[in-house]
């Protein structure tokens, strides 16, 4: 049980460091990680930008949730 809440756990927490990285206000995953933006850098992407929130936050609570329950788990 203890190895499934770990892997639950890192699962989370990538997921949230990348959802974070793409919601970047200059280009997202490519300049985040030191490459070159596209040439749109500044568009207006309302959908997946909420998606990206979501996201973000749901991956956030799971990642809270399984640090906090870990030690209780045997």
């Amino acid at each position: 049980m203890r190895s499934i809440v770990l892997i639950l756990m890192v699962i989370a927490g990538v997921v949230f460091a990348g959802s974070v990285m793409l919601m970047s206000p200059k280009g997202g995953l490519g300049v985040a990680l030191g490459g070159v933006s596209s040439s749109n850098e500044y568009g207006s992407k309302k959908s997946l930008e909420s998606t990206l929130k979501k996201t973000a936050t749901a991956s956030l609570v799971v990642f809270l949730m399984t640090a906090i329950a870990l030690p209780y788990i045997s």
